[in-house]
């Protein structure tokens, strides 16, 4: 199976208290907005493109996000609705690459292009446990 250029998945979602940039304060010194935070504008944006891809998967694979250049347009305010809509734009080698747009009630707020690769979580995390090891030595 494989994705048609042009296909286009789209998931809606309403920004919770969760989702606010002024929840994901990391260090002491930080002070965010109470506004949609950009990473998780981007996790609904890589999850709109990730649910294109699921008639494409084997059980025993996931998709995985390797790129993303985006732009975060506009606030979005608590409890208003984000709707992140992937399209299929082609192929680059075995990499899937996406055009999304995330619109809320006062427009388009993000846009940007992802790409996506399908890959064994398996082998993932065991490559990972070997870089993680090699480092520590």
């Amino acid at each position: 199976m494989s994705l048609m250029v042009g296909k286009k998945a789209s998931i809606d979602y309403k920004v919770e208290k969760k989702d606010l940039a002024s929840n994901l304060n990391i260090s002491i010194d930080d002070n965010f907005p109470e506004v949609f935070a950009t990473a998780r504008m981007i996790a609904l944006m890589e999850c709109s493109a990730a649910k294109l891809m699921l008639p494409l998967l084997k059980d025993d694979e996931q998709s995985v996000g390797v790129n993303l250049n985006i732009t975060h347009m506009a606030a979005t305010l608590e409890n208003d609705v984000a709707i992140s809509t992937a399209t299929f734009v082609g192929m680059e080698g075995k990499l899937y690459k996406f055009e999304i747009e995330v619109i809320d009630s006062g427009g388009v707020c993000g846009r940007g292009t992802h790409t996506r690769a399908i890959i064994s979580p398996i082998r993932l995390v065991e490559g990972a446990k070997k870089r993680a090891m090699k480092n520590s030595l």
